[in-house]
C-alpha cells in the first residue's frame, strides 16, 4: 500500500469526503477556515516541504 499526503485541495475533491461533509452538514468554507486557523496559530513552519501538505512532517535523512 502506498503512502502519500494530500492537500486541502485533493481532499476536498475527493467524492467520498464531499458525502460525509454533506451527510455532517459540514461546508468546505468551514474547513478551509479551519485550516488557516490552525495554520495561523502553528506559525511559520522551517521545512523543505509544500506547506500546504496535510499531516506532512519534516523528514530527517541520516547518511
Amino acid at each position: 500500500m502506498t503512502s502519500y499526503d494530500l492537500t486541502l485541495d485533493e481532499m476536498l475533491s475527493d467524492p467520498i469526503v464531499r458525502r460525509l461533509m454533506e451527510r455532517d452538514g459540514v461546508a468546505e468554507a468551514e474547513v478551509r477556515g479551519l485550516s488557516d486557523y490552525v495554520r495561523r496559530r502553528r506559525g511559520p513552519q522551517n521545512r523543505s516541504s509544500t506547506p500546504e501538505r496535510i499531516g506532512e512532517e519534516p523528514r530527517v535523512f541520516i547518511g
